[in-house]
């Protein structure tokens, strides 16, 4: 057993907490369902179960790697690309937090101050990897913005007594660096030779930081300001450019990399959800468009996740 167990983890990828993460989006986006249709609820709920046992079962298997191969766990977190993935620990944490938080649990706001503390430091620490290793044009790759759309889940999940100082400074930190790097990584795509097949999955990586800036800009405001709504609509734009791209999509062959679609889908979907909600008058064509982007996000995941368990049960899916 010790020995299976010895073999089996040096095969785990960062990538890997990319699962709960799209689990976890999708359940947030069903809780925000939840508040306009009670009977969601049960979804939310489940979802979210569904996501602490998964991330548990990754955070195990990555720390036997890091045991057990210790050396293959530092060079993970010195690869360039492989490095983006580690914050992926911390956005679920943070989804969590805001499910407890959604139950009323004094634990949840400590949890939420944690996870965002830890996930600056993780966002550094990647940051810090691309300036000492200096990144290549042609290694860049949309995956870089996972570190950044992680600083705008922190002010999006903030907590009623949660720190205003920490969510300010992420959603702060987070709009310099996605606005930065958005030039860079579409110089990349554009004119620097198409991404490898296991790297396109990655462009609705492209979607997280415009809708959760949307998400983020709501919660700090306590409004849909046009501001949030300027935010939303480029997100749903770079969605409906690459619906336009979903034959090419389908054609790719199973990797975890296809995990990429998941939370980014989550995360427009419940943006959509919470613009529908604080309109200030009923607007019938926002509750269409919600309700349409949260089924094509539960159809995204329920896809992810059927071919994950088809590939863990006929054999290991690649993880890059």
């Amino acid at each position: 057993m010790f020995e299976k167990l010895k073999a089996i983890s040096h095969t785990i990828s960062p990538a890997y907490f990319g699962v709960s993460m799209g689990l976890g989006g999708l359940a947030s986006a069903w809780t925000l369902a939840a508040s306009l249709y009670p009977d969601a609820a049960i979804v939310a709920h489940a979802l979210f179960m569904l996501t602490a046992i998964v991330r548990s079962i990754v955070t195990l298997a990555y720390a036997a790697k890091a045991t057990f191969h210790f050396q293959l766990a530092v060079e993970d977190f010195c690869d360039t690309n492989i490095a983006n993935f580690f914050p992926g620990f911390t956005i679920s944490l943070l989804l969590l937090a805001s499910w407890l938080d959604h139950l009323g649990l004094a634990v949840s706001t400590p949890l939420w101050s944690f996870a965002a503390i830890l996930h600056i430091v993780l966002a550094l620490s990647v940051l810090r990897i691309w300036i000492v290793h200096n990144v290549e044009i042609t290694i860049a790759n949309p995956s870089m913005f996972v570190p950044i759309a992680g600083l705008f889940v922190v002010p999006a999940t903030l907590p009623d007594d949660g720190s205003l100082t920490i969510a300010l400074f992420c959603f702060a930190v987070a709009l310099l660096f996605w606005l930065a790097l958005l030039p860079v990584v579409l110089n990349r795509i554009l004119f620097h030779g198409q991404l490898p097949q296991q790297f396109l999955p990655t462009l609705f990586v492209l979607i997280a930081p415009p809708a959760l800036a949307a998400s983020s800009t709501a919660v700090l405001s306590g409004a849909f300001t046009p501001l949030a709504e300027g935010f939303f609509f480029a997100g749903l734009f770079i969605a409906l450019l690459l619906a336009t791209m979903a034959r090419r999509f389908l054609s790719l062959s199973f990797q975890m990399s296809w995990w990429a679609f998941t939370f980014p889908s989550a995360a427009l979907a419940g943006t959509a959800l919470k613009r529908y909600a604080m309109a200030n008058e009923p607007d019938i064509g926002a509750g269409l468009l919600a309700v349409g982007l949260l089924l094509i996000a539960t159809l995204i995941i329920s896809f992810v996740s059927w071919c994950t368990l088809r590939a863990l049960i006929f054999g290991s899916p690649k993880a890059d």
